[in-house]
């Protein structure tokens, strides 16, 4: 078991994640006017440290269903660590202090090697509550990742 525990850390040790930020769809209504969002990612290890962070730009005017093309919101982080996971926290971008939307987070041992493989992730709940008493959806992500190997390491 121990050995087969390292064998899997070595693996993912020789690894990089790729991927990019699609879109995201029903993300909650500005009061003043269409959002801004952007999107920052991060690698965090079992132990909750933070292992890199990438972002997709601003969407200008975007509104609730943003899209970002495929070289604009790529990341890339590389060595990572088995038991680390990704996470998305989606903000709009304000004159002020940016306003939180939502985040999710997905293991990274879930995701295949070498296969694109595109995940559509909540964002979680508003924390403001309507006249029914119900919290609103924050909308969702989705993104397109896989593991790769670092094949140049073996000649």
């Amino acid at each position: 078991l121990a050995q087969d525990f390292l064998q899997c850390s070595l693996v993912l040790a020789m690894a990089t994640l790729v991927g990019h930020v699609v879109r995201c769809n029903g993300l909650p209504h500005h009061m003043f006017g269409k959002k801004d969002p952007y999107v920052i990612m991060k690698v965090v290890s079992a132990d909750g440290k933070d292992h890199g962070e990438a972002r997709a730009p601003v969407k200008k005017d975007a509104g609730s269903d943003p899209v970002w093309e495929r070289s604009e919101a790529t990341f890339n982080f590389a060595t990572v660590e088995k038991g680390a996971s990704i996470h998305f926290v989606v903000k709009d971008k304000d004159l002020g202090p940016d306003d939180y939307i939502g985040e999710c987070a997905l293991p990274v041992d879930l995701i295949p090697f070498d296969v694109p493989t595109e995940y559509t992730l909540s964002l979680g709940l508003s924390r403001k509550v309507t006249k029914a008493g119900k919290k609103t959806p924050n909308g969702t992500i989705t993104v397109e990742m896989q593991v790769t190997m670092h094949h140049h390491w073996f000649g």
